[in-house]
């Protein structure tokens, strides 16, 4: 099984958002708030069931999201006007289902183009504070002490009637029952 790197995700992302970057820069520069995100598509490794997702990541817990703060700004060498910023999200971590017992995470996401446009990456939109859920997540180099989203399969999100939906199950699940699923395997 071939697990998403850091090196892997993030330069995807940015020859995508740099190509749509230069598309809509002919737009004008007026306020991007309550816009909603651009999508942006990226090529990457996608799962078949949530076992082979969970063999993807390094970490998988529940949690909620309950800071955020600015992350890096990532450009393309040959435009540095080119490119997209990330944002950084404190997620605490109510049960790790897999992976090294830990109380808080940081998640690197992508979040905005250089001009504040809002981003999608394959319909993931950038985390809010108090997202609850299920993450499913990989590490950063060495040097980098953040996590990202395996892919945009990697958030299974708490609905109202306390449940989670994905593309890997059928229907509408329980957090418990998805929770129970990843710490049986």
């Amino acid at each position: 099984m071939n697990r998403p790197t850091w090196g892997s995700i993030f330069p995807i992302a940015l020859v995508l958002a740099v190509a749509i970057y230069g598309l809509w820069t002919l737009r004008s520069d007026s306020d991007v708030a309550g816009q909603p995100p651009l999508p942006i598509s990226a090529v990457g490794e996608t799962y078949g069931s949530l076992a082979d997702l969970a063999d993807a990541a390094d970490l998988v817990v529940d949690g909620t999201i309950v800071a955020v703060d600015d992350g890096r700004t990532l450009t393309d060498p040959a435009d540095p006007t080119a490119g997209f910023s990330t944002a950084l999200f404190q997620l605490d971590v109510a049960h790790v289902l897999i992976g090294s017992p830990t109380r808080t995470v940081i998640i690197e996401q992508e979040a905005a183009l250089l001009d504040g446009t809002r981003i999608a990456v394959n319909g993931l939109t950038a985390n809010r504070v108090g997202d609850s859920g299920i993450w499913f997540l990989v590490r950063g180099p060495d040097d980098l002490p953040y996590l990202a989203i395996v892919n945009e399969q990697g958030r299974l999100l708490v609905d109202g009637a306390g449940s989670v939906t994905s593309d890997l199950f059928d229907g509408p699940m329980s957090i418990a029952a998805v929770s129970e699923q990843l710490i049986d395997r």
